[in-house]
């Protein structure tokens, strides 16, 4: 009899550009955990129906690659920048 260990293996897909990243035979901290320099772009919110009462989760999430996370930070604090200044 033999025994042979197949590895778990994850696929990442960038949710902007559709940049993938497949990690095989993680184990421990990285199991089932984004790739390093990814990053996930979370921003929670209440959706509202028509009459202005809260109805659902409006949450948005997004996996970013290492690329789109850079472009993304620097969108973000270009904003937060202009709109401190304001």
């Amino acid at each position: 009899m033999s025994i042979t260990e197949i590895p778990r293996a994850f696929l990442y897909k960038c949710d902007v550009c559709g940049a993938e990243h497949i990690q095989e035979g993680a184990s421990g901290y990285y199991t089932n955990s984004r790739p390093p320099h990814w990053a996930m772009l979370r921003i929670e919110q209440t959706a509202y129906d028509y009459q202005g009462a809260a109805c659902a989760d409006g949450t948005i999430e997004r996996l970013l690659c290492d690329a789109c996370r850079g472009e993304a930070i620097k969108v973000i604090n270009k904003w937060a920048t202009r709109k401190m200044k304001v």
